[in-house]
């Protein structure tokens, strides 16, 4: 169902291929069906969206082409006509959805600031959460304490696709800072929750979880989130050419530091789950960096595994190191073993 998506975003925005990669292996041979990731939106209310120099990209104040709202009314209507033809979509928002750190304190958080962020977004809203589209919803860094909140307390912070056996584990992508920052201790349990089915976030995992997203809250979003600049994605290409089963992949070997980011914990962390569970994880989809890329190394065992970003729909990108700057705005999807990210923009 790929050039079925394709043909829906093209008929909404102009569309350019980031990145595909092929794993025969991920357990998703069927074309009939089609998972679509729609990453980073950081949505503020329109009051507080006035003391910053950026937001959502496409639809935020002084927006005109509405884009990111085009988008999800494409994908609505393609998940409607799909299931017409006996065909499957499925949606997913990778975290970072309501942007609650940069709306207010988080000691202040309520449900009248949650309400003012909603009703200065009420139509995209509408459209991402109508039953009909059934998405399905990560909580990331920056929305994590709307579990909180009865509306929200059965957002997830990972999925295991597909169902039946596993192949990949969607998350938004924080927990690999914590990583980083060498504090294994308040992750042993976060770990095994995040990266095996089985396991349930108990009260206690969530509060470990909370407590670190309280500890890196004190970041000046001032200028920024996650960038100090645009995103380097590498050659895109124009889709109508057939799309290649492979293309601008990083590796360690041969991609600067950033394209490779988190690759080797995503890696390790699957590697151990599989050993200790006889789980087949091969590859992570993460969102968070907002820098939109595919990233591939071997297991120890020698199997193939990808480090999938999603990008966002806040901050910039470009196609080299020091190139034109364009707003980020991506998309991806699976279907028939293929993972493709697409970069779009307001037709001309």
């Amino acid at each position: 169902m790929h050039d079925q998506l394709l043909q829906a975003l093209s008929n909404v925005a102009t569309v350019r291929l980031v990145a595909s990669y092929t794993d025969n292996e991920l357990q998703f041979p069927n074309g009939n069906s089609i998972q679509v990731l729609i990453p980073d939106m950081h949505l503020l209310s329109a009051a507080r969206r006035t003391l910053y120099t950026y937001g959502t990209n496409y639809e935020g104040a002084g927006d005109t082409s509405h884009l990111l709202q085009s988008v999800v009314t494409a994908i609505a209507q393609l998940k409607m006509d799909a299931a017409a033809a006996n065909q499957r979509v499925v949606v997913f928002v990778m975290g970072d959805y309501l942007d609650l750190w940069r709306e207010c304190l988080l000691a202040d958080l309520n449900d009248e600031v949650i309400a003012g962020i909603r009703n200065s977004h009420q139509q995209l809203l509408g459209l991402l959460e109508d039953p009909a589209l059934n998405t399905h919803f990560l909580l990331g860094n920056h929305d994590f304490e709307l579990y909180r909140f009865p509306s929200y307390n059965a957002w997830e912070r990972r999925f295991f696709i597909p169902g039946d056996d596993p192949t990949i584990v969607l998350m938004h992508g924080d927990y690999f800072d914590w990583v980083e920052q060498n504090i294994p201790e308040d992750l042993r349990d976060i770990a095994v929750y995040l990266f095996s089915e089985p396991v349930e976030p108990g009260k206690a995992i969530l509060g470990k979880m909370a407590d670190l997203n309280k500890k890196y809250n004190s970041t000046d979003y001032s200028t920024g989130i996650e960038l100090t600049g645009p995103a380097p994605l590498g050659s895109m290409q124009n889709p109508s050419r057939p799309c290649p089963p492979n293309h601008n992949l990083q590796s360690l070997k041969s991609s600067p530091p950033a394209a490779t980011k988190f690759l080797e914990s995503a890696c390790r962390e699957c590697a151990n789950m599989n050993a200790s569970s006889g789980s087949h994880l091969r590859m992570v989809i993460i969102g968070h960096t907002h820098h939109a890329r595919i990233a591939t190394m071997s297991m120890p065992d020698g199997t193939p595994f990808a480090l999938v970003d999603t990008g966002a729909w806040i901050e910039s990108c470009a196609e080299a190191e020091g190139g034109t700057a364009i707003p980020n705005s991506q998309i991806t999807a699976i279907s028939a073993n293929q993972v493709r990210i697409y970069q779009l923009a307001p037709h001309a």
